[in-house]
């Protein structure tokens, strides 16, 4: 039991690094792509390339939050060591994500179809009916394979997955590359972007296979109770994915339309970096909520709200610092990156990244929500910010320009995630408010204190240089991570993660342990 403990708590280790490894492979692998590939092919294919990928991104909609349901009720399953159960789950979302991948083809007949509608040009449409077909069929593969993953995720191979994923950016950016140079247009992407994906998908059902032995596919008909379960569950999470691209994506629309063009451009500056902070938190503690649902499955009430409050610590701990860097570090940055004339983008950036910290230092209440089954009041919250956030956006936007933009998000998140959430959390939760805004506010001070002092020790740093700018992001990190390791962390969670590491813990605090190792 004790080795197989420590391989859980290596593994969860090695998929946290890999996860923001991949994050920050993909984040280079765009910089130098987008450039690459408009100096090849033009600004007109480039164009049209996104075009294609904005027509197929919106088959994730398909999904209703399915996915996540999915590995929800597996996770329950394995926390009440069910596999009987597991074998239920597994087959019927298989059946229910085989019938969506089949709807995705059937929306790519039509809108293969549909092309002269949309593409005036006899040529271009014959180009994009081929892409979009391809894409189509690649995007299709793409909903039965996340059951896999949902399995994976279950099972809590994060190292499995991140592997997968660095395999598939590799591929995908090794075959783009190799197109391109050998003198391949529009049609040459969406063929190598297909190529790409086979074999991690191949892969991806292999490693599940092996890892879950009731993986299996049986010919038993779809449990239309489990099925109503999922939806039941997946509604809401369907819900909040709508409100999240009100939040977050909906800006550039309002300043376009109460701007101008231009100013989305300045605004998309500060929006790309305030996306990588957000994705970093969600990679590197996202890993809690499987745990959190197992725990749920076994009816471990203590277990959970333990792990609940070590997550918000972790919470707390890496996303102040991210908060405090890119403000510190954001106007020369983008000074040296974009150019002076984009600094206008560094209020904005500041106003996103305060906006951002009051959502992601709480992850662990999300996560808690969405492990216990009571995400509906999440969805509900998000619902309620996405609705003051555009209407603030709006108001504001004519007065002070994109300013007023990110002005109307931080109003929005202030109100919702300081003002309500934590109390609505904590009465939905049954934890005590004074106690876990205490816990929330101790941990938020603490961190701001000592992120703030590594911040003033590197000031020397912090000048329009590639150079000085990584140099003193090094130091400061290095600062913090001592600093926050003896002021943030008491004892016993020290040994906890130093156990963690060294793959020595006992059977107590198995789940608080393997959690700890996975975020840091």
């Amino acid at each position: 039991m004790a080795d197989k403990s420590r391989s859980v708590g290596r593994k969860l280790l090695s998929g946290s690094v890999l996860r923001v490894t991949n994050l920050a492979g993909a984040a280079v692998a765009s910089f130098f792509l987008m450039p690459f590939i408009v100096h090849h092919l033009g600004d007109r294919i480039y164009g049209f390339w996104s075009f294609t990928a904005v027509f197929v991104g919106y088959y994730n909609l398909l999904d209703f939050g399915l996915s996540s349901a999915v590995s929800q009720y597996i996770c329950i399953a394995i926390g009440r060591k069910d596999q009987a159960e597991c074998r239920v789950v597994f087959n019927t979302a298989l059946r229910l994500q085989l019938l969506v991948g089949g709807v995705a083809l059937f929306a790519t007949a039509v809108i293969a179809a549909a092309t002269p509608w949309f593409c005036y040009n006899p040529a271009d449409v014959h180009v994009f009916r081929k892409v979009i077909i391809i894409l189509g069929i690649n995007a299709a593969l793409g909903f039965p394979a996340r059951v896999y993953w949902a399995v994976l995720e279950a099972q809590l191979r994060f190292d499995v997955q991140s592997w997968l994923a660095n395999l598939g950016l590799v591929l995908r950016t090794a075959l783009i590359v190799w197109a391109i140079l050998a003198g391949g247009g529009l049609l040459a992407l969406a063929w190598v972007t297909l190529f790409a994906t086979l074999p991690v998908t191949a892969l991806q059902v292999w490693f599940a296979r092996r890892e879950a032995p009731w993986a299996r596919i049986e010919s038993k008909s779809v449990e239309s109770k489990v099925a109503k379960s999922f939806f039941s569950y997946s509604v809401y999470t369907f819900v909040a994915y709508l409100a999240d691209i009100v939040r977050f994506q909906l800006d550039t629309v309002v300043i376009s339309a109460m701007i101008g063009l231009a100013a989305v451009t300045h605004y998309k500056v500060a929006g790309v970096l305030a996306q990588y902070y957000l994705q970093i938190i969600v990679v590197s503690v996202g890993m809690l909520l499987p745990v959190l649902s197992r725990l749920h499955g076994a009816g471990d009430r203590s277990g959970i709200e333990e792990v609940f409050f070590f997550g918000t610590k972790l919470s707390c701990c890496i996303s102040v610092f991210i908060c405090l860097a890119l403000i510190a570090w954001g106007k020369p940055f983008i000074a040296r990156w974009m150019g002076t004339k984009y600094e206008d983008g560094y209020l904005p950036l500041v106003l996103l990244s305060v906006a951002i910290l009051l959502d992601v230092c709480q992850k662990s209440s999300a996560d808690l929500l969405y492990a216990t089954f009571k995400h509906r009041f999440y969805a509900w919250i998000n619902c309620g910010e996405a609705i003051l956030n555009l209407a603030f956006s709006l108001a504001l936007a004519r007065p002070f320009g994109i300013a007023g933009v990110a002005m109307g998000t931080l109003i929005g998140a202030f109100l919702v995630r300081i003002a309500f959430q934590p109390w609505w959390v904590c009465k939905v939760s049954g934890l005590h408010y004074v106690d876990y805004m205490k816990f929330l506010g101790g941990n938020l001070l603490r961190c701001a204190c000592v992120a703030g002092a590594a911040i003033a020790i590197v000031a020397w740093g912090i000048k329009p240089n590639y150079f000085w700018l990584v140099a003193s992001a090094i130091c400061a990190t290095g600062i913090y991570a001592a600093g926050s390791w003896l002021v943030v962390f008491n004892r016993r969670e020290r040994e906890q993660l130093l156990g963690a590491v060294r793959g020595k813990k006992n059977r107590k605090n198995m789940e608080l342990v393997t959690v700890a190792a996975a975020a840091q």
